[in-house]
């Protein structure tokens, strides 16, 4: 019954003979569902904000609970909250998972399978690697505008200084996503230069006139995955919404398109509601539901 990463889900081994496996609505009676978000990561709000969407429409009450990573993980393990919908793995989030590992139920395959840890720059500028910026250290006032500090990105990011032999030349400022972001915005409207930690795909980059630098010395991790992370308890108790979760998949395009209406939108649900309106869009949805 328990999905464990490396296991394989199926309508039948989280409920052998229920009726919720036939494909009916099993919303209709109003259940809730708690999801795990966290504030500033836009990916996460942006498939969140999606599932929430379409999980109402099949008559569920879906609420999100902003958390810090690790206190929602713990959350989902011991069925405080039904699930995380954006976990990075094998490598970013990996620390977060592992000591709740027993109680989670994380699906065997991602739904997106290229999460890239980045340095990001404003496009006119004329360095386009990592080792070019390090060179230039001076032009970027010799620091990395980071993110929320604890965060999967800024415990890779002191490894990446590292493999570039930067530590003397670039120093790490704790910050946030929109922090970030909002230096991004600033530099490229002023003629600026700025390094920001980022990942992709992210709306900023078909937002804003940014590009990532190329990583010759290999400082990153290699891609992550985005997992779906249930509590056993919600898994067992909702073997549909389960099934359906499984079924996700986006591509890169969908993935950043979804993330850039959520951002201009002034509600989250809102802009994934616009996102879904396209016939593309609403078509790839659908198939996750048959």
């Amino acid at each position: 019954m328990k999905k464990k990463w490396g296991a394989a889900l199926t309508c039948t081994a989280l409920a052998a003979s229920l009726s919720a496996c036939s494909g009916v609505n099993a919303g209709a009676g109003g259940e809730e569902i708690t999801f795990a978000t966290v504030s500033g990561w836009d990916d996460t709000v942006a498939v969140t904000a999606l599932w929430t969407a379409l999980l109402e429409d099949r008559d569920y009450n879906v609420d999100t609970v902003a958390v810090d990573l690790a206190a929602g993980m713990s959350a989902v393990a011991t069925g405080e909250l039904d699930g995380y919908l954006n976990t990075w793995l094998p490598s970013t989030h990996k620390a977060y998972v592992e000591e709740y590992r027993d109680d989670l139920v994380i699906f065997d395959e991602p739904y997106f399978d290229d999460n890239r840890q980045v340095l990001a720059v404003p496009e006119f500028v004329e360095e386009d690697t990592i080792k070019g910026v390090v060179q230039n250290a001076k032009k970027y006032d010799s620091r990395i505008v980071g993110l929320e500090a604890g965060s999967g990105n800024m415990k890779q990011l002191p490894g990446v200084v590292e493999a570039y032999d930067a530590k003397e030349k670039l120093s790490i400022i704790d910050g946030s996503t929109p922090a970030a972001l909002a230096a991004l915005e600033k530099a490229t409207k002023n003629n600026e230069h700025v390094v920001v930690s980022l990942w992709q795909p992210h709306w900023a980059f078909a937002a804003m006139p940014v590009k990532a630098l190329e990583d010759p010395a290999g400082g990153w991790p290699a891609p992550d995955g985005s997992y779906v992370v249930l509590s056993e308890k919600f898994a067992e108790e909702e073997p549909q919404v389960a099934e359906w979760l499984s079924n996700f998949k986006l591509t890169e395009e969908q993935y950043a398109s979804l993330m850039l209406a959520v951002s201009e939108a002034e509600d989250a649900v809102k802009g994934a509601r616009q996102w879904l309106e396209k016939p593309e869009n609403k078509q790839a949805a659908e198939s996750w539901f048959k």
